[in-house]
């Protein structure tokens, strides 16, 4: 028998993307079924000294900066260009979508991420100051907040557990759906949300936004069972294909410190949960919190709420390595927090249970990494305290182990606990699962997509740019929000998020590679600005 030959197809068209009027939203990359999009950063001109008030950069500066983006920085994946921008294009409701399709959290990111899209955006590195990317994310997730999305998908014969109902296990049930496969989350609570329910503090988080925002996924498709504790991660895989584990660390560390005693030593997570629970907790006196991350500024600040006249934060780091974001610092020192850097607690200070101080020393040589350092003899001093809240990290309540079909996700696979973290990890098992039943290879996330130079024709010069530099994100002043649990960061209305939008340098957009297009139109439909895409007839066709 002849071997059948191969017919080549033509096609008679061929996408073209208006680099002008694109936002980068990247919908028509996502949905081009043979990759022929890809993100290109235009070239910022800054190397006139008197370009702006921030220094000028070197030719092979302006060549280096077109290799990032805001939408590379983003943890879950989201292109904040393409939001802004459709907001500043008037598609209030298509900018939410576009946010809502990467990140099943997005009010709550509003709340709380670190926004590591802002420390990457051109305009705070090359002009004055970076979008406020955060607070234009919380003000579309806000005004639609009870906007529900179309239903998900099912697809998919396969069926996917999800132990957890925090970030990492919200996200990856979120991504899994999306692609089509019947997902079940397990939580062993009587309600979702993890520690950003019962460890976040009320200032910083608004709780009833988040269960809104849960129940948007239940209504979408998601199933969740709840007050089921799951003892044996593998009896799962019985009636499910794959298994996420996204536990979290729900238990606080204590370190062995000479002296502990039953009255006024807190574990920070604990407390939390307390608080948040709504029991009635008072901390009077002088607290001393030991840790220096997120989570020990959270306790401080709420130690303040809770009645103590004083709150000192110890760690062994100090100055720019204290874990803590710079911006949480600064927020708990307007309230009157103090920091003490490179020192050691050695001993809880008493008489019997009662606690009177801590014992401290301070330190060198720590080694960030390992947090091995040396004790500087001589070094002691004594902190009174009548409270102590120990904050030097969390674990979870038993070994998980991943294996065949089983994935973890979340601060139970890597330690780290900050809530866009846990989802980016959440999203790397979604779509390590999907590759993995669907017979692809698996990338990082780091590696999935990088971005490449603009034509040069899309040159942005700094200097011709308005000089938009609007008021900061309102906040409580501090002398009222330390003695209330309001929310500290008041957020943007409509009129100050469209200004802002004004303010993006629209460094991004989007090109075909007319080689590789196959003229389907799909990335024409998808686009939600409806006429940036343009299908181009190609003259007598183009083969495949």
């Amino acid at each position: 028998m002849d071997k059948m030959k191969s017919i080549p197809l033509k096609y008679e068209a061929t996408a073209f993307i208006d680099a002008n009027r694109c936002t980068n939203c990247g919908r028509c990359r996502d949905y081009c079924p043979v990759e022929a999009i890809s993100e290109k950063q235009k070239a910022i001109c800054h190397l006139c000294p008197d370009c702006t008030e921030i220094k000028a950069i070197t030719p092979d500066d302006v060549v280096e900066m077109q290799g990032t983006a805001c939408t590379l920085a983003c943890p879950v994946g989201l292109s904040p260009q393409g939001f802004l921008n459709l907001l500043r294009s008037g598609k209030e409701k298509e900018a939410f979508e576009t946010i809502w399709d990467k990140n099943p959290l997005p009010a709550i990111c509003g709340y709380v991420c670190f926004h590591p899209c802002e420390q990457d955006c051109k305009r705070g590195l090359l002009v004055d100051n970076p979008m406020e990317i955060r607070a234009v994310q919380r003000y579309l997730s806000e005004t639609f907040i009870d906007c529900q999305p179309a239903p998900y998908p099912v697809t998919r014969q396969e069926c996917i557990a999800v132990v957890g109902s925090g970030p990492a296990g919200l996200t990856a049930a979120h991504w899994l759906a999306k692609k089509g496969y019947r997902v079940t989350v397990f939580e062993q609570n009587g309600e979702a949300g993890g520690m950003m329910l019962r460890g976040i503090p009320s200032f910083r988080i608004d709780k009833e936004v988040l269960r809104k925002e849960i129940e948007r996924l239940q209504k979408a498709g998601i199933e969740f069972v709840f007050n089921t504790k799951i003892g044996d991660e593998n009896e799962l895989l019985k009636d499910y294909d794959k298994v996420v584990v996204a536990v979290g660390a729900q238990i606080g560390k204590l370190p062995p410190i000479k002296g502990a005693r039953s009255e006024r030593i807190y574990s920070a997570v604990n407390l939390m949960e307390r608080v948040n629970a709504g029991q009635a907790v008072t901390l009077e006196g002088v607290t001393v919190v030991i840790g220096g991350g997120s989570v020990a500024v959270d306790a401080a600040r709420s130690a303040l709420r809770l009645g103590s006249c004083k709150v000192c934060v110890i760690c062994l780091e100090s100055g720019a390595d204290i874990p803590a974001h710079a911006w949480e610092i600064k927020e708990a020192e307007d309230e009157g927090i103090e920091f003490i850097g490179g020192v050691t607690p050695l001993e809880y200070l008493g008489y019997h249970a009662k606690l009177s101080g801590v014992r401290c020393a301070k330190i060198s040589n720590l080694d960030t990494k390992t947090l091995s350092f040396d004790t500087l003899p001589g070094s002691e001093f004594d902190l009174p305290a009548d409270n102590v809240i120990v904050a030097v990290g969390q674990k979870p309540d038993r070994c998980w182990e991943a294996g065949p079909g089983i994935l973890l996700a979340g601060d139970v696979a890597d330690g780290r606990c900050s809530v866009v973290d846990a989802m980016a990890s959440g999203r790397q098992a979604a779509i390590q699962i999907d590759n993995a039943l669907r017979g692809r290879d698996y990338a990082e996330f780091e590696v999935e997509r990088t971005v490449a130079p603009g034509d040069l024709d899309y040159k942005i010069y700094p200097a011709v740019r308005r000089k938009l530099d609007f008021p900061r994100v309102a906040e409580l002043c501090a002398d009222t929000r330390r003695h209330s649990f309001d929310l500290v960061e008041l957020g943007m209305g409509e009129d100050d998020a469209k200004l802002e939008t004004l303010r993006c340098m629209q460094c991004g957009y989007n090109a075909v590679d007319a080689e590789r297009c196959i003229g389907c139109g799909v990335c024409q439909k998808v686009c939600p600005m409806g006429d940036v895409i343009s299908m181009i007839a190609v003259p007598g066709g183009k083969e495949a």
